[in-house]
């Protein structure tokens, strides 16, 4: 009878030796799960900061006068891009282009001193639109360099940022510089220091 205590108990051992272990107690799903918790997390708040901070639409004023259907056709491209199209949706010839010069400020990081020299070119329709720009232009670099010192290193990193920050600019020509039929601006130079 002793032999088969002996016996029971050293079945019983055995037993518990090959018996599973639960679900949650410590296996790699536990670990997995929080893991791509987070994963899902993060690529959910990356597409909704790439759907709220999307660069809005900028409408310029067009011209008016003896060349304003033409101006006009060719002012509805994609501002801050360039690519002004004509009447039958070819893109339209580029019209005159006037250089702003280079900017050179001191950026807003808080963690360490960036400076950035960055130079525009602006398109406009025609050279009576180039003349109004030109008569404005210490205003439109004044307007520049005030939004340019508000910027940080980050607002010049990829294409997006280069985007906004563009769109940001030709709005501020269209305001400084009305009745100029202005197609786009153009980043001709970037350096960050």
């Amino acid at each position: 009878m002793a032999d088969s205590n002996e016996k029971e108990a050293k079945d019983a051992k055995e037993a518990k030796k090959e018996a599973p272990k639960p679900a949650g107690g410590g296996g790699m799903g536990s670990k997995l799960l929080p893991a791509l918790t987070a994963v899902n997390s993060l690529l959910i708040a990356a597409v909704l900061a790439v759907l709220l901070l999307r660069p809005p639409t900028v409408k310029v004023a067009e011209p008016k006068g003896e060349h304003g259907d033409e101006a006009a056709a060719a002012s509805h491209g994609e501002h801050g891009e360039g690519e002004a199209k004509g009447k039958d949706g070819k893109h339209a010839a580029p019209g005159p282009t006037l250089r702003l010069g280079d900017f050179v400020v001191h950026l807003r990081d808080p963690d360490a001193d960036h400076f950035a020299k960055v130079s525009f070119d602006v398109e406009v329709a025609d050279e009576k639109a180039k003349e109004v720009v030109n008569a404005r232009l210490p205003q439109i670099r004044d307007a520049f360099l005030s939004y340019l010192s508000d910027r940080t290193s980050a607002d010049f990193r990829g294409s997006e940022s280069l985007v906004r920050l563009k769109s940001s600019l030709l709005q501020r020509v269209g305001e400084a510089s009305p009745g100029a039929a202005v197609r786009g601006i153009f980043l001709t130079e970037l350096v960050i220091q």
